[in-house]
């Protein structure tokens, strides 16, 4: 069944021509990202409790507002 795409081979490709044309990326700087990305991650979870935590302080006085104007 044809449906209008043509998936060329290997063979079919020019030699100058790679799926997978990766930038050399060195082991220090793949190290630093992962470390960076490892921060970020540690910075929303913080950023999340903290969010988290205020949702509840504000639970707390609304009910405690409640109680006190019936």
């Amino acid at each position: 069944m044809n449906n209008g795409t043509h998936d060329t081979s290997l063979a079919d490709r020019p030699p100058n021509a790679s799926r997978s044309a990766r930038p050399i990326v060195n082991d220090e700087e793949l190290s630093q990202l992962k470390r960076e990305l490892m921060h970020a991650e540690v910075r929303l979870a913080k950023a999340r409790a903290t969010a988290a935590g205020a949702e509840v302080d504000i639970k707390v006085l609304n009910a405690r507002l409640k109680a006190l104007t019936k």
